[in-house]
């Protein structure tokens, strides 16, 4: 009987046939770790070079959170994110591979952006995508993401027909994207530098040393619109970001426990929604001290918030009424896997609709700080401090008019791409 029990126990095990990892696989599993290693350290290095600064009295508290918030911060959650990504792929984790194309591609924005001997650093995102391509690789993810894709790509390429049917909107994508370009490759291009001057050649007109003329302190128009462009499109992207992450989880938190929490948000938001936002930009930065860049970025962060708060709570207080949620709640999910997994999602659509509208708003608010004393500081490349630069002298157009035409149609943009964005993501319009 015993031998008879033991026979049938080992004819029912089921031999498990272990897969070896691809030598390819390994490899992209390391680079991407130390790919990930790489920017979290510049970003811990950069930390710890702002403190030194702080403490040697050279940069103040405000600018810290600036460096932090702007720099630091994005690069070390990246990094950590894609060693996490790394760590995975050795383990053979199937849905870790398509998050190396996300990560890569957000690391090389920001090492593109911060510019200099950075930008070097996208080759070690550049080489994590080209592993990941390799057919060894593709063996292990290429198939499901391709399943898991399909109904998102065809709902692409309607969302893009909804664009396409709009002049105005690719206009306006076309404009941003020329924008992006300037920014990034102004230091490449641009004949002069954001703080270069010839002081013998001031106030010239349009001329061929000088295609947009010169300043009454010799600098380059065309440059400096140019360099004014990288400034000012980090500022707009900078306080929409802060402010979207900041309102969004308030909102969120305020709508979904309700009662004193949410009356207390609430209050708080009224208070920030009975100043007009220009004026109370322009006490923060006067309480804050020094006039600068980082200054006008926090105040605004300050004063924008409110608007995603009120947005997200109400979009909350309606999903969470909702059967999913209920049944979410009643399987064992914790609060915070259901603000962040299951209403979340639900409710961010018309927050990035609202976000995309906020840009071009971020930048006027912006540049009319600026040209009012409370923002750039002189000599700053700067749209508003260039116009404002320039009213002394109104007869000579060039020094308004390219700068002024320059963020007018950096704001127009903003709005055309909103508006298409509203279209795309409101089901309504989608049915017509």
């Amino acid at each position: 009987m015993t031998e008879r029990s033991s026979e049938t126990i080992v004819s029912e095990v089921e031999v498990i046939e272990v897969v070896p990892v691809s030598p390819m696989v390994r490899v992209l599993g390391i680079v991407q770790t130390l790919v990930g290693a790489v920017s979290a350290g510049i970003g811990l290095l950069a930390f710890l070079l702002v403190i030194r600064n702080f403490i040697l009295a050279n940069v103040g508290f405000v600018s810290i959170i600036g460096v932090v918030i702007l720099n630091v911060g994005p690069l070390v959650l990246v990094g950590l994110f894609l060693v996490n990504v790394g760590m995975s792929i050795l383990s053979l984790e199937t849905s870790a591979f398509s998050w190396v194309i996300y990560g890569n591609l957000l690391s090389g924005a920001l090492y593109l952006l911060m510019g200099g001997l950075a930008v070097w650093l996208t080759l070690g995102n550049l080489l994590a995508l080209v592993l990941l391509m390799t057919p060894a690789a593709r063996s292990y993810w290429w198939a499901l993401f391709v399943e898991d894709t399909r109904p998102r790509i065809k709902e692409i390429r309607y969302s893009l027909y909804l664009v396409r049917r709009s002049p105005l909107v690719v206009a306006g994508i076309i404009i941003l994207i020329g924008y992006v370009l300037i920014a990034i490759f102004v230091p490449y291009f641009a004949p002069y530098g954001p703080e270069e001057r010839i002081w013998t050649e001031t106030l010239q007109p349009p001329g061929p040393n000088h295609i947009w003329g010169t300043d009454p302190n010799g600098g380059d128009v065309f440059s400096m619109v140019m360099w004014a462009t990288q400034i000012d499109l980090k500022i707009a992207v900078s306080v929409v970001a802060v402010a979207l992450a900041i309102g969004t989880l308030i909102g969120v938190a305020a709508g979904y426990f309700g009662g004193a929490v949410d009356e207390i948000v609430m209050r708080i938001t009224d208070v920030f929604f009975a100043f007009p936002g220009l004026i109370l930009a322009m006490a923060i930065v006067s309480a804050l001290g020094e006039r600068n860049l980082d200054n006008i970025s926090v105040a605004l962060m300050i004063v924008w918030w409110p608007t995603y708060s009120r947005l997200v709570r109400g979009q909350v207080l309606i999903e969470r009424e909702k059967l999913y949620v209920e049944a979410a709640r009643s399987v064992g999910a914790s609060d915070l896997r259901i603000m962040m997994t299951h209403i979340l999602p639900n409710t961010i659509q018309p927050v990035i609709v609202q976000a995309t509208l906020d840009m071009g708003g971020v930048l006027l608010t912006a540049a009319g700080l600026s040209f009012i004393g409370y923002g750039a500081e002189a000599g700053t490349a700067e749209w508003g401090l260039m116009i404002s630069t320039g009213q002394d002298h109104f007869t000579l157009f060039w020094m308004i008019f390219y700068p002024g035409m320059a963020m007018l149609l950096c704001a127009l943009a903003f709005n055309l791409v909103g508006d298409g964005v509203r279209d795309i993501m409101d089901p309504k319009l989608r049915r017509r």
